[in-house]
């Protein structure tokens, strides 16, 4: 990663300089975590967009159909690739590119979701992976969008946790970690939550998921829960209640969780299905979203909880646009000065459309 040298050294000697006069070992290891951002978060080019083929694989059309995680394999310099569908697939590959892996989209790598691990008025209708983690003790968490209809196309939404030993080639059915405040009704209605992404706080040493429930009198918009549990274990996640993580996220015994809380700085656009990065060249948290006018939205966060008002990164006069995903040569997860936003482009009443990548590029500080 690019980084100027003078500021650096000068850092480095101010560094040195607060360590050696400072008798508290807390406040010399805070002075280590004051990283010097090299771009500003709304400063960047973007490039056109360019439109990956999807002839011939399996969901032909449908692609992207919500997040793509991409996870390192350990001691190896491949990327497995995890697409979310009502069934979700694994893929492998040298990059963490979508265009590099995408004709491994067939049914033999489907791992998850419709025809893996149904269950009823939680995951028959599929299971869309959110975010897939290493843990501490090897195994991959894969969070999940899950999905209960009635018949018909209209679902009630959750989010839950699978678990696999195998490097993703098979899961555990998943558990509920997030609900709405109130079982699936029993007449069919857009209903629910999910929609989201799921990132690790090194900071806040919390999982924290980012989702989009409804908002009463208002609209669905994009809302927060963390677990501060390694696992992101059922049972240990709360949701954001305006200040901080107090409100059950679910409770196995009354089937249902507590009331969602939005985003206070990005409550000017509606919207679902972010995708969250940090950025090391911005030493800031990256969001995008989109919106339900088919706009496609950029905020920007310190520490994750406090957002800046979102920037419209898309034009639906040109070009409509919905679920992004932010993948840098690094992964889903950490990204630089470069980074490549995914995103269904144009998509019709059948729900076919396009799927387009453009470059992002942040500009460094004069």
């Amino acid at each position: 990663m690019k980084r100027r040298t003078q500021p650096m050294i000068i850092f480095f000697i101010s560094t040195l300089f607060y360590v050696a006069c400072s008798k508290d070992a807390s406040l010399i290891e805070k002075s280590f975590q004051t990283p010097k951002a090299f771009g500003v978060w709304n400063d960047f080019s973007l490039s056109e967009p360019i439109i990956v083929d999807q002839s011939g694989v399996d969901m032909q059309g449908y692609w992207p159909d919500g997040k793509i995680s991409a996870v390192k394999e350990e001691g190896s310099e491949k990327f497995v690739l995890y697409w979310a569908e009502n069934y979700s697939f694994r893929t492998e590959g040298n990059t963490p590119f979508p265009e590099d892996q995408i004709d491994q989209l067939r049914p033999q790598n489907r791992v998850f979701g419709v025809g893996f691990n149904q269950i009823s008025d939680f995951t028959d209708a599929g299971s869309w992976f959110i975010g897939v983690h290493r843990l501490i003790d090897g195994r991959l968490a894969g969070f999940f969008h899950a999905e209960s209809r009635w018949g018909s196309l209209t679902a009630f939404k959750s989010i839950g946790i699978a678990y696999s030993s195998d490097n993703g080639r098979t899961w555990t059915k998943g558990e509920k970690i997030l609900n709405v405040n109130y079982t699936k009704p029993r007449e069919a209605r857009w209903s629910g939550l999910g929609d989201g992404c799921v990132v690790y706080n090194e900071d806040r040493q919390q999982f924290i998921c980012y989702y989009s429930a409804n908002i009463e009198g208002e609209d669905y918009k994009i809302c927060m829960a963390a677990s501060d549990d390694p696992y992101g274990s059922p049972d240990t996640w709360k949701k954001w209640d305006g200040r901080n993580f107090t409100i059950d996220g679910y409770d196995s015994e009354t089937g249902i969780g507590g009331v969602d809380h939005k985003l206070a700085g990005l409550t000017s656009q509606a919207g679902a299905n972010p995708s969250v990065m940090w950025n090391d060249f911005l030493k800031r948290w990256v969001m995008v979203y989109a919106g339900w006018n088919g706009v496609l939205y950029m905020s920007s966060s310190v520490d994750g909880i406090t957002w800046e008002q979102p920037l419209a990164i898309s034009k639906n006069a040109e070009e409509t646009a919905g679920y992004p995903n932010l993948i840098s040569e690094y992964g889903d997860l950490e990204g630089s000065k470069v980074v490549r936003l995914y995103y269904a482009r144009n998509q019709n009443a059948a729900g076919v459309r396009q799927f387009a990548y453009r470059t992002i590029t942040y500009n460094e500080i004069d």
